[in-house]
C-alpha cells in the first residue's frame, strides 16, 4: 500500500490541492489495479476498501431520514450513532477503529448504486487522509475527555453544497468533506482512463 506525502496544519487537516488529490487519487489506482488506468473499467472500490486499505464494512441506518450517506470510525469507540428503525429511534453501536459504515438505504435500493460506490470511495479518502486528525492514543491520559466519538459523519448536503464557496473560509470539516469528495470522484474516474473514453 502506498503511503501518500502531503502537508497538513498543527491540527492534523491536510492541506490539498485538487491537483494533489487528484495525483494521489491515481496512485492507489495505479497500486491497487493498474489495469484501470490503461483499460477504461470499473473499479473494485469494495475491495480497495476491504482488502486494500484494510477497513471493516458495515451497514447500519445512519438517520431518520437518509441525510447521512456514510460515516468513518478512527478508533474503537461504543458511541456510534444510528438509527433503529423498528424501535423508531436513535442508539449506539459499538464499532472498531477503521470501521466503514455506510447507510443500509444505498444497499436496498438498485437506483443508488453510484451513490453507494461514490460513498464508499470518499469515506476511503477519509481514511487514507484524516487519520491524523480524529486518532487518539487509547494509551495516553488526557485531562481533557471527551464525550464525542472518533468519527466523521458524511451528509448528502456536504460538497456541493457548501455554505462558502471560497475554501479560505472553510471550517475544518467542510475541507475534510471537500477532500474525501474529490478522492472518490478522481479514483472511481482516473483521469487517464477518463482521456481514453474522450
Amino acid at each position: 500500500m502506498i503511503t501518500p506525502k502531503y502537508r497538513t496544519k498543527k491540527n492534523g487537516v491536510p492541506i490539498l490541492s485538487k491537483k494533489e488529490i487528484y495525483a494521489i487519487a491515481e496512485e492507489f489506482v495505479g497500486d491497487f489495479q493498474p489495469a484501470a488506468l490503461v483499460n477504461p473499467q470499473p473499479i473494485d472500490v469494495e475491495a480497495f476498501l476491504e482488502l486494500y486499505l484494510g477497513m471493516t464494512p458495515d451497514f447500519q441506518y445512519l438517520s431518520h431520514n437518509g441525510i447521512y450517506l456514510g460515516m468513518t470510525v478512527f478508533n474503537d469507540t461504543d458511541k456510534v450513532p444510528v438509527y433503529v428503525p423498528q424501535m423508531n429511534c436513535a442508539d449506539y453501536i459499538s464499532a472498531k477503529a477503521h470501521t466503514v459504515i455506510i447507510d443500509r438505504r444505498l444497499i436496498e435500493d438498485d437506483r443508488q448504486e453510484h451513490r453507494l460506490r461514490f460513498t464508499q470511495a470518499h469515506e476511503g479518502g477519509h481514511g487514507i487522509f484524516h487519520d491524523d486528525y480524529f486518532h487518539r492514543d487509547p494509551n495516553q491520559l488526557s485531562f481533557l475527555e471527551s464525550d464525542t466519538a472518533p468519527i466523521i459523519q458524511c451528509r448528502t448536503d456536504m460538497g456541493s453544497n457548501q455554505r462558502r464557496v471560497d475554501p479560505k473560509y472553510w471550517t475544518d470539516k467542510e475541507s475534510m468533506e471537500w477532500q474525501a469528495n474529490a478522492f472518490s470522484s478522481a479514483f472511481l474516474m482516473p483521469r487517464p482512463s477518463v482521456r481514453k473514453i474522450f
